[in-house]
């Protein structure tokens, strides 16, 4: 009966995936991040899904707050050789900053940080295989200033994505509009 409810408690907890570990921007308000913005960097406790081909290699486009509160998120991603446009939905939990959306399965996103042309952006989804997180830094401009960088570099090493496992989107890389 114990190992029952052990592995019910267990199952429930996986279900609930608790965020608290993952900071998120003091004082967030989703107007701060609506806009557009260019994919910068992307990191990955598994470098496969941001490698070529990789579920998660992609280049966000903007952001749309929408009347529910929830985010209309616009991404980019390569598919047959080709750049294809996809609109994923953040939906507002009880935390301002953290939304979970589905791709491949239920992710959570967090806004890790908003400063002066940049944003950084923790995404988890928990896979039998463990937690798989993508850190993305993204700003107004395809520049980001340096204290953006560091955040980046800071947060990354929290979240246990090494450097090797970091991609900076060069533009012969980013897919920033259809067909190209």
């Amino acid at each position: 009966m114990t190992l029952l409810l052990l592995s019910l408690w267990l199952g429930l907890a996986w279900a609930q995936q608790d965020q608290s570990l993952v900071p998120v921007q003091p004082g967030f308000h989703p107007e701060q991040v609506e806009g557009p913005w260019h994919t910068v960097k992307l990191g990955a406790t598994d470098p496969s899904v941001i490698e070529e081909g990789g579920s998660y290699l992609c280049s966000m486009s903007g952001i749309k707050l929408l009347e529910d509160g929830d985010l209309n998120i616009t991404y980019f991603h390569r598919k047959d050789g080709k750049c294809v446009q996809e609109f994923y939905i953040g939906k507002k939990t009880n935390t301002p900053g953290r939304y979970t959306f589905e791709y491949e399965g239920k992710n959570f996103l967090t806004f890790v940080a908003v400063g002066d042309g940049f944003l950084i952006m923790d995404l988890e989804k928990r896979r039998e295989a463990g937690a798989l997180i993508v850190v993305e830094l993204h700003g107004r401009t395809f520049l980001v200033n340096e204290v953006g960088q560091e955040a980046y570099r800071k947060h990354t090493l929290r979240r246990g994505i090494q450097p090797d496992n970091i991609v900076e989107l060069s533009a012969h890389a980013r897919c920033t509009s259809l067909g190209s």
